[in-house]
Protein backbone atom coordinates (compact mmCIF):
# COMPACT_ATOMS: atom_id res chain seq x y z
CA UNK A 1 0.00 0.00 0.00
CA UNK A 2 1.16 3.52 -0.78
CA UNK A 3 0.68 6.33 1.71
CA UNK A 4 0.45 9.85 0.32
CA UNK A 5 -0.10 13.45 1.37
CA UNK A 6 -0.35 16.80 -0.41
CA UNK A 7 0.88 20.22 0.75
CA UNK A 8 -1.44 22.18 -1.56
CA UNK A 9 -3.79 24.68 0.11
CA UNK A 10 -6.74 26.72 -1.12
CA UNK A 11 -5.43 29.79 -2.92
CA UNK A 12 -6.74 32.88 -4.72
CA UNK A 13 -4.70 33.71 -7.81
CA UNK A 14 -4.52 35.92 -10.86
CA UNK A 15 -4.46 34.68 -14.44
CA UNK A 16 -1.40 33.11 -16.09
CA UNK A 17 0.06 32.15 -12.71
CA UNK A 18 1.81 28.94 -11.72
CA UNK A 19 0.61 27.41 -8.46
CA UNK A 20 3.16 24.95 -7.02
CA UNK A 21 2.36 22.00 -4.78
CA UNK A 22 3.88 18.65 -3.85
CA UNK A 23 2.59 15.09 -3.57
CA UNK A 24 4.59 12.95 -1.12
CA UNK A 25 4.29 9.19 -1.41
CA UNK A 26 5.66 6.32 0.71
CA UNK A 27 5.79 2.55 0.19
CA UNK A 28 4.87 0.90 3.50
CA UNK A 29 4.72 -2.62 2.09
CA UNK A 30 7.40 -5.27 2.51
CA UNK A 31 8.12 -5.41 -1.23
CA UNK A 32 8.91 -3.18 -4.18
CA UNK A 33 5.85 -1.68 -5.87
CA UNK A 34 5.05 0.24 -9.05
CA UNK A 35 2.03 2.32 -9.87
CA UNK A 36 0.71 5.69 -11.04
CA UNK A 37 -0.41 8.87 -9.35
CA UNK A 38 -3.46 10.24 -11.17
CA UNK A 39 -4.42 13.91 -10.89
CA UNK A 40 -7.10 15.98 -12.58
CA UNK A 41 -8.87 19.34 -12.29
CA UNK A 42 -12.57 19.80 -11.56
CA UNK A 43 -13.21 23.17 -13.20
CA UNK A 44 -16.05 25.66 -12.84
CA UNK A 45 -15.83 28.60 -15.24
CA UNK A 46 -17.93 31.02 -17.28
CA UNK A 47 -16.62 29.78 -20.61
CA UNK A 48 -16.20 26.04 -20.52
CA UNK A 49 -13.68 25.88 -23.38
CA UNK A 50 -10.92 27.66 -21.42
CA UNK A 51 -8.06 25.27 -20.63
CA UNK A 52 -6.14 25.01 -17.37
CA UNK A 53 -2.82 23.16 -17.18
CA UNK A 54 -1.35 20.70 -14.69
CA UNK A 55 2.17 19.32 -14.92
CA UNK A 56 5.16 17.85 -13.10
CA UNK A 57 7.52 20.69 -12.17
CA UNK A 58 10.56 19.39 -14.06
CA UNK A 59 12.34 20.33 -17.26
CA UNK A 60 10.99 18.91 -20.51
CA UNK A 61 7.72 17.73 -18.96
CA UNK A 62 4.57 18.14 -21.02
CA UNK A 63 1.58 19.77 -19.32
CA UNK A 64 -1.84 18.21 -19.48
CA UNK A 65 -4.55 20.65 -20.61
CA UNK A 66 -7.96 20.31 -18.97
CA UNK A 67 -11.27 22.11 -19.47
CA UNK A 68 -14.89 21.26 -18.66
CA UNK A 69 -15.37 20.39 -22.33
CA UNK A 70 -12.18 18.31 -22.52
CA UNK A 71 -11.40 16.58 -19.20
CA UNK A 72 -8.11 14.74 -18.89
CA UNK A 73 -5.84 13.12 -16.30
CA UNK A 74 -2.17 13.64 -15.47
CA UNK A 75 -0.61 10.21 -14.86
CA UNK A 76 2.71 10.01 -13.03
CA UNK A 77 4.33 6.55 -12.88
CA UNK A 78 6.40 5.60 -9.84
CA UNK A 79 8.52 2.69 -8.63
CA UNK A 80 9.29 2.44 -4.94
CA UNK A 81 11.39 -0.07 -3.08
CA UNK A 82 10.40 -1.29 0.40
CA UNK A 83 10.02 1.67 2.79
CA UNK A 84 11.05 4.22 0.14
CA UNK A 85 9.64 7.75 0.10
CA UNK A 86 9.60 10.28 -2.71
CA UNK A 87 8.20 13.74 -3.42
CA UNK A 88 6.69 14.83 -6.72
CA UNK A 89 6.76 18.60 -7.40
CA UNK A 90 3.79 19.80 -9.46
CA UNK A 91 2.28 22.95 -10.92
CA UNK A 92 -1.15 24.15 -11.92
CA UNK A 93 -1.11 27.05 -14.38
CA UNK A 94 -4.14 29.34 -14.42
CA UNK A 95 -5.31 30.31 -17.92
CA UNK A 96 -5.55 33.77 -19.50
CA UNK A 97 -9.20 33.84 -20.50
CA UNK A 98 -10.95 33.03 -17.23
CA UNK A 99 -13.23 35.35 -15.28
CA UNK A 100 -13.35 36.44 -11.65
CA UNK A 101 -15.06 33.70 -9.64
CA UNK A 102 -13.93 30.86 -11.91
CA UNK A 103 -12.11 28.11 -10.02
CA UNK A 104 -10.52 24.67 -10.28
CA UNK A 105 -10.26 21.95 -7.65
CA UNK A 106 -7.21 19.70 -7.82
CA UNK A 107 -8.26 16.06 -7.40
CA UNK A 108 -6.31 12.84 -6.82
CA UNK A 109 -7.41 9.29 -7.62
CA UNK A 110 -7.34 7.38 -4.32
CA UNK A 111 -8.12 3.71 -5.00
CA UNK A 112 -10.66 4.52 -7.70
CA UNK A 113 -12.21 7.57 -6.05
CA UNK A 114 -11.12 11.10 -6.97
CA UNK A 115 -10.85 13.21 -3.82
CA UNK A 116 -10.46 16.99 -3.52
CA UNK A 117 -7.01 18.29 -2.55
CA UNK A 118 -7.32 22.08 -2.77
CA UNK A 119 -9.08 24.87 -4.68
CA UNK A 120 -7.65 27.60 -6.92
CA UNK A 121 -9.95 30.64 -7.34
CA UNK A 122 -9.43 33.44 -9.86
CA UNK A 123 -9.24 37.10 -8.88
CA UNK A 124 -7.96 40.34 -10.38
CA UNK A 125 -4.38 41.48 -9.74
CA UNK A 126 -2.71 44.83 -9.09
CA UNK A 127 0.21 45.73 -11.33
CA UNK A 128 2.59 48.70 -11.27
CA UNK A 129 3.27 50.74 -14.42
CA UNK A 130 6.32 52.97 -14.72
CA UNK A 131 5.41 56.41 -16.07
CA UNK A 132 6.89 59.77 -16.96
CA UNK A 133 7.60 61.62 -13.70
CA UNK A 134 5.23 64.52 -13.12
CA UNK A 135 2.59 63.13 -15.49
CA UNK A 136 1.18 60.38 -13.26
CA UNK A 137 -2.35 61.81 -12.87
CA UNK A 138 -2.70 62.63 -16.57
CA UNK A 139 -1.46 59.18 -17.58
CA UNK A 140 -3.86 57.52 -15.12
CA UNK A 141 -6.75 59.49 -16.66
CA UNK A 142 -5.59 58.55 -20.17
CA UNK A 143 -5.48 54.87 -19.20
CA UNK A 144 -9.01 55.08 -17.82
CA UNK A 145 -10.30 56.79 -20.97
CA UNK A 146 -8.51 54.26 -23.16
CA UNK A 147 -10.09 51.39 -21.22
CA UNK A 148 -13.54 52.95 -21.67
CA UNK A 149 -13.01 53.60 -25.39
CA UNK A 150 -11.74 50.08 -26.04
CA UNK A 151 -14.39 48.53 -23.73
CA UNK A 152 -11.59 46.92 -21.74
CA UNK A 153 -13.83 45.76 -18.89
CA UNK A 154 -10.98 43.70 -17.47
CA UNK A 155 -9.45 46.93 -16.10
CA UNK A 156 -11.22 47.78 -12.85
CA UNK A 157 -9.36 50.80 -11.49
CA UNK A 158 -6.31 53.03 -11.95
CA UNK A 159 -4.58 54.81 -9.07
CA UNK A 160 -1.97 57.57 -9.21
CA UNK A 161 -0.98 58.33 -5.58
CA UNK A 162 0.25 61.93 -5.23
CA UNK A 163 3.10 60.79 -2.98
CA UNK A 164 4.42 58.22 -5.46
CA UNK A 165 6.37 59.70 -8.35
CA UNK A 166 6.82 57.87 -11.65
CA UNK A 167 4.35 55.02 -11.07
CA UNK A 168 0.63 54.20 -11.26
CA UNK A 169 -1.28 51.15 -10.01
CA UNK A 170 -3.72 49.27 -12.25
CA UNK A 171 -6.23 46.72 -10.99
CA UNK A 172 -6.78 44.26 -13.84
CA UNK A 173 -7.81 40.71 -14.59
CA UNK A 174 -5.50 40.36 -17.59
CA UNK A 175 -2.05 42.00 -17.16
CA UNK A 176 -0.91 40.93 -20.65
CA UNK A 177 -3.92 42.50 -22.39
CA UNK A 178 -3.51 45.61 -20.23
CA UNK A 179 0.08 46.09 -21.36
CA UNK A 180 -0.96 45.70 -25.00
CA UNK A 181 -3.60 48.40 -24.45
CA UNK A 182 -1.05 50.78 -22.91
CA UNK A 183 1.23 50.79 -25.96
CA UNK A 184 -0.67 53.77 -27.33
CA UNK A 185 -0.88 55.68 -24.02
CA UNK A 186 1.80 58.38 -24.03
CA UNK A 187 4.01 58.30 -20.95
CA UNK A 188 3.09 54.75 -19.87
CA UNK A 189 6.34 52.83 -20.16
CA UNK A 190 6.59 49.30 -18.84
CA UNK A 191 5.20 47.01 -16.15
CA UNK A 192 7.26 46.32 -13.05
CA UNK A 193 7.73 42.57 -12.67
CA UNK A 194 5.50 40.84 -10.14
CA UNK A 195 2.18 41.59 -8.48
CA UNK A 196 1.38 44.06 -5.73
CA UNK A 197 -0.51 42.94 -2.64
CA UNK A 198 -3.45 45.12 -1.63
CA UNK A 199 -1.73 45.77 1.71
CA UNK A 200 1.01 47.62 -0.20
CA UNK A 201 -1.56 49.90 -1.85
CA UNK A 202 -3.72 50.62 1.20
CA UNK A 203 -1.42 53.35 2.62
CA UNK A 204 -1.98 55.34 -0.57
CA UNK A 205 -5.76 55.05 -0.22
CA UNK A 206 -5.83 56.90 3.10
CA UNK A 207 -6.28 60.64 2.74
CA UNK A 208 -3.57 62.58 4.61
CA UNK A 209 -4.03 66.12 5.94
CA UNK A 210 -2.38 68.56 3.53
CA UNK A 211 -0.42 70.09 6.39
CA UNK A 212 1.59 66.86 6.85
CA UNK A 213 3.41 67.42 3.56
CA UNK A 214 4.42 71.02 4.37
CA UNK A 215 7.41 72.34 6.31
CA UNK A 216 8.77 75.68 7.49
CA UNK A 217 10.87 77.15 4.67
CA UNK A 218 8.85 75.63 1.82
CA UNK A 219 8.37 77.98 -1.14
CA UNK A 220 4.71 77.85 -2.18
CA UNK A 221 2.09 79.46 -4.38
CA UNK A 222 -1.30 80.46 -3.00
CA UNK A 223 -4.04 78.72 -4.99
CA UNK A 224 -7.20 80.17 -3.38
CA UNK A 225 -8.59 83.43 -2.04
CA UNK A 226 -7.64 87.09 -2.65
CA UNK A 227 -3.90 86.28 -2.69
CA UNK A 228 -4.26 83.59 -5.35
CA UNK A 229 -1.12 83.39 -7.50
CA UNK A 230 1.13 85.05 -4.91
CA UNK A 231 4.43 83.36 -4.00
CA UNK A 232 5.28 82.93 -0.34
CA UNK A 233 7.49 81.20 2.21
CA UNK A 234 6.04 79.11 5.05
CA UNK A 235 7.06 80.54 8.43
CA UNK A 236 4.84 78.47 10.72
CA UNK A 237 2.94 75.17 10.56
CA UNK A 238 -0.04 74.45 12.84
CA UNK A 239 -0.69 70.71 12.67
CA UNK A 240 -3.70 70.84 15.00
CA UNK A 241 -5.60 73.40 12.92
CA UNK A 242 -4.30 72.21 9.51
CA UNK A 243 -3.10 75.77 8.90
CA UNK A 244 0.13 77.46 7.84
CA UNK A 245 1.47 80.99 8.16
CA UNK A 246 3.01 82.55 5.07
CA UNK A 247 5.31 85.46 4.34
CA UNK A 248 4.43 86.91 0.94
CA UNK A 249 7.54 87.34 -1.19
CA UNK A 250 6.44 90.33 -3.28
CA UNK A 251 5.23 92.42 -0.37
CA UNK A 252 7.26 95.56 0.46
CA UNK A 253 6.53 95.04 4.12
CA UNK A 254 6.46 91.36 5.17
CA UNK A 255 2.86 90.51 6.01
CA UNK A 256 2.08 87.27 7.86
CA UNK A 257 -0.82 85.46 6.23
CA UNK A 258 -2.52 82.42 7.78
CA UNK A 259 -4.31 80.05 5.38
CA UNK A 260 -5.51 76.47 5.23
CA UNK A 261 -2.80 74.01 4.25
CA UNK A 262 -4.70 72.80 1.19
CA UNK A 263 -4.83 76.32 -0.29
CA UNK A 264 -1.18 76.28 -1.43
CA UNK A 265 1.00 74.19 -3.68
CA UNK A 266 4.68 73.61 -3.07
CA UNK A 267 7.01 75.11 -5.67
CA UNK A 268 10.24 74.23 -3.91
CA UNK A 269 11.32 72.83 -0.57
CA UNK A 270 13.43 75.91 0.17
CA UNK A 271 13.34 79.55 -0.95
CA UNK A 272 15.96 80.23 -3.63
Amino acid sequence: MVKWNCDGKDVVSGTSKKIPFTINIENDESKDITGEIELTLKITESREEIEWFIMVDQKKTKPVSISPQNPDILKIPYKLSKGEKTSIPLLVETPKGVEIGDFAIVELNDNGNFIDLFKISIRQTIIVIKTTIGQESKIARDIGLKAQTEKADYIYSVLAPPDLKGYVFIETLYPDRTMALLRTVRGARNMIAGEVDISEVEPYLVSKPAVESLEIGNYVEVTEGPFKGEKARITHVDMAKDEITLELQNSIVPIPLTVKADSVKVLDKEVK
